[in-house]
C-alpha cells in the first residue's frame, strides 16, 4: 500500500489532515513568521500583515481564508468546505500557540529552509488527506477553472511570487524578499515529493473493467495519454483491459483519484522511469 491509498482509508484520514495541518501552522507561527518569511500564500500574506497589526499571523491566516472559503463552496462543494475549513482552522490555532515560544532558528537563511520544508511536509499530508490548507491553493483552482488552458504552475508562481516582492517590500529588504524565494522554492519541492515521489514521471498501468469510462476521464480531467491494452485476469479469467499512461508527476494525484473514484475493484501500478521520450516529454535527440 503507498502514502497515497494510506491516507484515503478512514481511520488515517482525519490522522493525516489533523498532524499534517499542526506541522503547517508550527511552521508559520514559530519559524516563518518570527523571522519575516513572506513565502508566500495567505501564511505569507499574513506574516506580512502581521507585522503592523496587533493580531496572531494564525488568526488573521484564519480571517483571509475565510471569503475564499464561501466562495469554493459554491465551486467544489460541502465536503471540501468542510475539510479544508478544519484544516484551515487547525494550522490557525497552531500557529498562534507555536508563535508564543521563541523561534529555534534566527538565521534568516535556514529558517527559510527549514522553515519551508517543514511547512511542505505539513501541507502534502493534508493534501494527501483530500482537503487542502487554503489560501493560494483555492485561489488558483478558482482561477484554472474560469481559464482552463493557463498552467498551473504558472498561476502559482504568480500569485506567490507577487507575494514574496510585497514582503521584500513591506520589510524594506531585497535580503528578505531572496530568502522568500528560496523557501517557496524549497516548499514546492518538498510538496512535490511528499505527493507524488522524488521521480521525474511515472509509468502507470491500470487493469479495469470500466475502461471507456475511466479512459474519459483521464483524457479530459487529467490530461493524460493512454494506450490500451487488451487483457485477461489470471485468477477468474474473465476479461479486463489495461490502461498504460505516462504521467508527469504534478498529475500522478489526479490520476490516482481518477481510478480509485471510478473503479474501486481496478488494479494500478506506479513504476518509476529512468527517461520517457515521446510527446509531451523528452524530445528526441
Amino acid at each position: 500500500m503507498d502514502i497515497y491509498s494510506l491516507a484515503q482509508g478512514r481511520r488515517t484520514k482525519g490522522i493525516f489532515l489533523s498532524l499534517g495541518s499542526v506541522i503547517f501552522g508550527a511552521a508559520l507561527g514559530w519559524i516563518l513568521s518570527p523571522n519575516k518569511l513572506a513565502a508566500g500564500g495567505i501564511a505569507g500574506i499574513s506574516v506580512i500583515l502581521g507585522s503592523f497589526l496587533p493580531i496572531g499571523v494564525g488568526t488573521l491566516s484564519l480571517m483571509l481564508n475565510i471569503p475564499l472559503l464561501l466562495v469554493s463552496c459554491r465551486v467544489f462543494g460541502r465536503r471540501f468546505l468542510l475539510e479544508t475549513a478544519a484544516a484551515i482552522s487547525i494550522c490557525a490555532l497552531c500557529a498562534d500557540l507555536f508563535s508564543i515560544f521563541p523561534a529555534p532558528v534566527t538565521d534568516p537563511l535556514l529558517a527559510a529552509v527549514f522553515g519551508s520544508a517543514v511547512m511542505g511536509l505539513g501541507c502534502g499530508a493534508v493534501f494527501l488527506s483530500g482537503a487542502t490548507t487554503g489560501g493560494t491553493d483555492i485561489a488558483a483552482k478558482l482561477i484554472l477553472r474560469k481559464r482552463p488552458h493557463f498552467a498551473a504552475g504558472k498561476v502559482f508562481l504568480a500569485i506567490d511570487g507577487s507575494i514574496c516582492l510585497a514582503g521584500g517590500i513591506v520589510f524594506g529588504s531585497v535580503q528578505t524578499a531572496l530568502y522568500a524565494f528560496i523557501g517557496l522554492f524549497v516548499f514546492s519541492k518538498v510538496l512535490d515529493s511528499v505527493l507524488y515521489g522524488t521521480g521525474r514521471a511515472k509509468l502507470v498501468l491500470v487493469v479495469t473493467k470500466k475502461t471507456d469510462t475511466l479512459l474519459g476521464l483521464l483524457l479530459r480531467d487529467a490530461d493524460v495519454g493512454c494506450t490500451v491494452i487488451g487483457a485477461r485476469t489470471g485468477y477468474c479469467g474473465s476479461k479486463a483491459s489495461t490502461l498504460m499512461c505516462a504521467v508527469k508527476k504534478h498529475r500522478l494525484h489526479t490520476v490516482r483519484k481518477l481510478v480509485m473514484q471510478t473503479d474501486s475493484e481496478a488494479f494500478m501500478l506506479v513504476i518509476d522511469t529512468n527517461e520517457i521520450v515521446g510527446k509531451g516529454f523528452e524530445k528526441n535527440p
